[in-house]
Parts: structure tokens; sequence; C-alpha cells
């Protein structure tokens, strides 16, 4: 790799993944409201909700609501076919909350000690994510957040993956060419195909076969 390289991590799905399927947590949320719902088919409603999501066009600069609007569809669209909670707005804004907690995540074993060898390998670390401002609270909740030199979150850059915008504005704030950049994420879409028409290298993460220290293998 050229001197400077960058790799980018992808945050879900990459670095962490909810501490319960989001479908039991949504579920939990729904007892402070005295509803007992089903957790497994609010599970496969968020999946089904999440997969119809249309990608977004880009704005010019950061999104107002940092996102809130579309993960109220998101959270609404996976209570379909069940009764949700009569004070919806009160629950949203606590499975809103809650998403915020580090405590709600889990990362995955190898994080620490990739994130580590890297850097001591000389190359710098970053994040680009489809997320909002959330993230920054969560990875702050982590010792090993402070290995990351930016964090570049769509909702703050307006523009999610692939759409090139980010991948110019990540570029921009670590001061690097296309060739120095390399994204490693789960999202052969959002991720892959979005680093490729950047110009970026990437690395796909498919968990069980292929994790981050699959990746960090390659490296040498």
């Amino acid at each position: 790799m050229k001197p400077g390289t960058v790799i980018f991590f992808d945050a879900g799905g990459t670095l962490i993944h909810p501490v319960r399927p989001v479908g039991q947590l949504y579920a939990e949320a729904a007892r402070s409201f005295g509803i007992r719902a089903d957790a497994d088919r609010l599970q496969q409603g968020f999946l089904r909700t999440w997969e119809n999501l249309k990608p977004r066009d880009p704005v010019e600069g950061a999104r107002v609501t940092d996102d809130r609007g579309w993960w109220r569809e998101v959270v609404g669209g996976s209570w379909a076919g069940q009764a949700t909670p009569e004070d919806f707005e009160a629950y949203f804004d606590l499975v809103y909350r809650n998403f915020a907690r580090p405590d709600w995540w889990l990362p995955y074993p190898e994080v620490e000690s990739v994130l580590g060898e890297i850097q001591k390998r000389g190359f710098r670390c970053a994040i680009l994510s489809n997320w909002d401002r959330r993230l920054r609270q969560i990875l702050a909740g982590f010792p090993w957040g402070h290995h990351f030199e930016e964090l570049v979150i769509s909702s703050e850059v307006g523009a999610e993956k692939p759409h090139p915008t980010i991948f110019r504005e990540a570029e921009r704030r670590l001061g690097i060419t296309p060739g120095q950049a390399v994204l490693w994420g789960d999202d052969p879409d959002c991720d892959g195909e979005g680093a490729r028409a950047a110009g970026w290298g990437f690395g796909l993460v498919a968990r069980p076969e292929r994790g981050l220290a699959n990746l960090l293998e390659e490296l040498t």
C-alpha cells in the first residue's frame, strides 16, 4: 500500500452489532408502555423495512434532523401487523435514545487487537459509516474508540455510501488521494461498489467466514 494509506472502517456489522437482535430490543422497550410484542415478528418487520427503504439523494451540508425521521420510519415499519404502543412518539424517543447507548452494542471479538496491530504497522484508521451523530457517543464508550483519526458519518456529510460525495469528503478530511484509501465493510453494494467507484481499495467482511483478522492477514 502507498505511504499514508488510511484504512476506513464501516461501523455496523463490521466493528459493532446490537447486543441482542433489533426486534428483541424493540420489544423490550415496548414493555415500558405496557405492550408485549412478538420479538420475532418485529425482527422480520425490521429487516423487511430496512431492505425496502430507498437510497436518498445527497443534500447540501448535514441533514438537519440527523436522520431521526428516517429512523422513525424504520421503527414504525417494523411494527407492521402488530398494535403499536399508544404513545408511539414517546416509544420511538426511548428506542432512539437507547440505541445511542454503548451498552446496547457489542464489538466483534477481534476489533481491539486488529486496530492496535494496524496502527503498529503504520496505517491510519478512520470511520466511514452510514449512521448519524449517535455513532460518536457509541464509539466513545469503547476503549478502542481513540484509534480513529476521523469519523465520517453520513448524516453529518449529507450523503450516504455508495454515493461518491461521502468518499470525496473522507479524502478531503484526511488529506489523501483515492489511491491512499481502503474501506473495510460488510455491505458489497454500499461499501464495495461505492469504494471501487471512488477509486478506493476494498476488503469485504463476511462473518463468520471472513472477519477483520482475515483482512489483516492480507495486508502482509
